[in-house]
C-alpha cells in the first residue's frame, strides 16, 4: 500500500470538479499551495472538437520547468459517467526531492476526489518531450505493446539471435571473446600491452556495435592519467565503456598498485541494446584480460556516472574494513548455594 500525504482539495477546487464535468472544460491544472492544499491553478474551455488539436497549446503552456503539477486533460471518448480524462503528473528533474515525493504521494487522493472512474489514463512525465502530444501518443502505443522483457530475458533473446555468430578461438591471442563475440581491435591490443608493461595506467575500451569490435580510441600515457581525478575526465556521461585503471596508493603502511576494472553505464540515456551488449560482454572481457595478458584484476566495479569515483571509494572497495568479532558474554551465574531448602510443616493443631 503506497504512503499518502494527507493533502486534500480545497473548497474552490472541489466545486470546480463539478463544473469541469459539464462538458465545457478541456483542461485544468492543479498544484499544491503553501497551505498544503490542492488548488486550481488554471483551466481552458473546449475550443476544438478534436482533443488532439489544443493538447500542446494548453498543456505545454501550463507547465513550469522546475515546478511539479497535475494536469487533467479531457479526451473525446465518453462513458455513462461522462467524458474520460487523462491525468498527468508533471515531475521535472529540476524539482526538489521533497516536491517530487509530495506530489507522488498526493496523486491517488486527487484522483479519488475528482472521480477515479472518469480517469481513463494516467501518465508520469519528467521532460518536455514526454508531456507533449507526441510523447502521450508514444505512451499510448507502449501500453498497447506486449509487456517488456526483463534485462535477463533481453540478454537471452539477444544471445539466441546471435548464436550463429558465436565462435571460440583458442589458438590466437587477440581475436575473440566467448559469449557475445567481438574481435579485439589492434588499438585495444596495443593499449592493453602498454598497460601490462606499466607504460600506461589507464585503458578505455569501447564496444563498437556497428563494426562489431572491441576498440580503444586513444592510448593514454602515464602523464595523461595518473590519479583518480584524471579518470573522471575521461569517462563519457552518455555512453557505456570498460576501463582498466592502475591505482597506486598506500594502505596501512604498504604500497599497492591495484588494478581496477570499471564498467561505466549511464542510466536510460543509453539504448537497451547497448546496455545489454556491454552487460553480456563484461565477464568475458575481464576473463580475456586476465588470461591473455596475465593482468591480475584486484577489483571489478560498476558505476553510472563519473562523480561516483574518488580515492576513498577505491580504498574502501580494495581494503574493506574488517568487522570486529562480537564479544562473547558468559551467561551470568546464578546466586550462590545457600544449602538445602527447608521444608516447614503446616500447624495442624487448629
Amino acid at each position: 500500500m503506497s504512503h499518502q500525504s494527507g493533502i486534500k482539495s480545497n473548497e474552490k477546487l472541489r466545486n470546480f470538479f463539478a463544473h469541469a464535468k459539464q462538458d465545457k472544460t478541456r483542461m485544468f491544472k492543479v498544484v499544491i499551495n503553501d497551505k498544503e492544499e490542492l488548488e486550481l491553478s488554471n483551466h481552458h474551455e473546449v475550443q476544438n472538437s478534436n482533443w488532439q488539436t489544443d493538447f500542446n497549446k494548453f498543456v505545454l503552456e501550463s507547465i513550469e520547468p522546475k515546478s511539479p503539477c497535475y494536469i487533467f486533460y479531457r479526451l473525446d471518448e465518453k462513458t455513462n459517467s461522462g467524458y474520460t480524462w487523462l491525468l498527468i503528473l508533471w515531475s521535472p528533474d529540476f524539482a526538489t526531492v521533497k516536491q517530487k515525493m509530495l506530489y507522488a504521494s498526493t496523486k491517488s487522493t486527487l484522483k479519488m476526489e475528482f472521480g477515479s472512474g472518469q480517469v481513463a489514463d494516467e501518465m508520469f512525465a519528467t521532460i518536455m518531450d514526454e508531456i507533449s502530444l507526441e510523447g502521450y501518443l508514444k505512451h499510448v502505443k507502449s501500453q498497447e505493446a506486449p509487456a517488456p522483457l526483463t534485462n535477463r530475458e533481453e540478454e537471452i533473446e539477444f544471445l539466441k539471435q546471435n548464436e550463429d555468430h558465436t565462435r571460440i578461438n583458442v589458438d590466437t591471442k587477440h581475436k575473440t571473446l566467448q559469449g557475445v563475440m567481438f574481435p579485439i581491435d589492434n588499438s585495444a591490443v596495443q593499449a592493453l600491452e602498454a598497460f601490462k608493461k606499466e607504460n600506461s595506467n589507464y585503458v578505455q575500451l569501447i564496444v563498437n556495435i556497428e563494426e562489431e569490435q572491441i576498440q580503444s580510441k586513444r592510448l593514454y600515457t602515464l602523464n595523461d592519467v595518473s590519479k583518480v581525478e584524471d579518470i573522471k575526465k575521461c569517462i563519457p556521461e552518455d555512453k557505456g565503456r570498460f576501463h582498466l585503471f592502475r591505482f597506486s596508493h598506500t594502505h596501512d603502511g604498504q604500497r599497492f598498485k591495484s588494478v581496477i576494472f570499471i564498467y561505466s553505464m549511464p542510466g536510460f540515456s543509453v539504448s537497451i541494446k547497448e546496455r545489454m551488449i556491454y552487460s553480456s560482454t563484461k565477464s568475458e572481457m575481464i576473463q580475456y584480460i586476465k588470461s591473455h595478458y596475465d593482468i591480475e584484476i584486484n577489483k571489478a566495479i560498476e558505476i553510472s556516472e563519473p562523480s561516483e569515483l574518488n580515492e576513498s571509494f577505491f580504498i574502501e572497495e580494495l581494503h574493506p574494513k574488517k568487522v570486529a568479532d562480537s564479544k562473547k558474554f558468559d551467561k551470568p551465574k546464578g546466586p550462590n548455594s545457600r544449602g538445602a531448602k527447608r521444608l516447614t510443616r503446616p500447624d495442624l493443631s487448629n
